[in-house]
């Protein structure tokens, strides 16, 4: 990414987000009641990757014992980053919640193993669900939730960055949840929200 510039078709509008979730939400309701388990799975799957900024092959490396709910802070162990470094990923309230629930789930419902060295997406061989059945799950439902079909899994990182940079505006928290190793390449989604940018830039006070 040295030389990429992000632009608005590079994430999802909050707007956009919203309705991916409800869709993703709507499904996995009606799954429950019908016994299955496809969006159930997928919608675990897109809250975590919209809400933890997490790449597609972090997500799919996942163990259960990966995920600390020790209060008041929540955090993601993530084993094997980019460039195979590991570091400690803090979450969200809300994505906490949809965790503990998902892995009560895969217990209960699915009869899957939730000891520490399970995966958190698991295949049926019981093992890990490689990046590929993530990546083409995400776009399953950002096409039944009627969304443009250039977003992608890591599109989902992209929306993530971009919003935890413009709403807590603290570039090395927004460096450390993505796990970069130059500031650089966080700096990129600064400025891309023209809609917002346009908004502050009326708020400026001008001497008549």
């Amino acid at each position: 990414m040295k030389n990429y510039i992000l632009t608005p078709e590079d994430f999802l509008s909050r707007k956009e987000r919203q309705q991916l979730m409800k869709t993703c939400r709507e499904h996995a309701e009606l799954d429950l009641i019908k016994g299955r388990q496809t969006w159930p799975v997928r919608f675990m799957l897109v809250d975590l990757a919209l809400y933890s900024g997490l790449r597609v092959g972090e997500m799919a490396a996942l163990k259960v014992g990966d995920i600390s709910f020790n209060e008041p802070d929540p955090y993601i162990i993530v084993r094997h980053g980019k460039g195979n470094k590991k570091r400690r990923k803090r979450m969200f309230e809300l994505s906490t919640i949809s965790l503990k629930e998902f892995i009560n789930y895969k217990a209960k419902t699915l009869n899957q193993s939730i000891d520490m060295e399970s995966p958190l997406f698991s295949g049926r061989d019981g093992k890990h669900s490689p990046p590929i059945t993530l990546m083409k799950s995400f776009k399953q439902a950002i096409e039944v939730a009627g969304l443009p079909g250039r977003y992608s899994i890591h599109k989902a990182r992209h929306t993530y960055a971009t919003y935890l940079l413009h709403d807590t505006g603290n570039l090395r928290y927004v460096m450390q949840q993505l796990g970069h190793s130059d500031i650089s390449m966080t700096t990129l989604y600064a400025n891309i929200l023209p809609e917002e940018n346009g908004h502050l830039a009326n708020k400026i006070l001008r001497d008549e």
